[in-house]
């Protein structure tokens, strides 16, 4: 890790503590740094299952069994952005899913939708998130999922800035 993405790290650690003191939850970063370029790729790789898309309640929400997984995505994805704004243009996303059986109850497909609400912004009553990555998940213009068997679970995006 650079000294500077290392001191970034930090400083991001720092403000959301300081934020707890206000909040329940931490929503967020404002951005200190250009968004990405056009032509720009983001890879990250991240260890669990993916966050899902549900209709019965929001991932966002703590209450959510899975809300952990949206955790970790939030934070995998602004230490790889490292202060970056969110970005205002068409986006292609790359999922692969890394595990060691099938997917069980939940689709590719529930998967990219709970990965795509992560990395966007949105509020509702009990909660703000800003984003992230995107803005809003219809910046999404072409997608790739799959599933590849693996001893452990763990995924990897794959982020094309259009």
């Amino acid at each position: 890790m650079t000294a500077f993405l290392s001191s970034w790290v930090d400083s991001l650690d720092a403000e959301a503590s300081a934020m707890s003191n206000f909040l329940r939850y931490d929503p967020g970063l404002l951005p200190t740094r250009p968004a990405p370029r056009p032509g720009e790729t983001l890879l990250l790789e991240v260890p669990g299952v993916p966050p899902i898309k549900t209709r019965r309640q929001s991932i966002r929400n703590q209450g959510h069994p899975q809300h952990s997984s949206f955790i970790t995505l939030r934070k995998a994805a602004l230490t790889a952005m490292a202060g970056r704004a969110w970005y205002l243009g068409p986006v292609g996303l790359g999922l692969t899913v890394f595990g060691p059986r099938s997917l069980d109850r939940w689709s590719l497909v529930e998967y990219l939708g709970g990965i795509m609400d992560t990395l966007d912004g949105s509020s509702g009553p009990t909660f703000t998130y800003l984003p992230i990555i995107f803005e809003d998940d219809c910046q999404v213009c072409e997608s790739r999922t799959r599933w590849v068997k693996n001893s452990e679970s763990s995924y990897r995006l794959k982020l094309v800035f259009k």
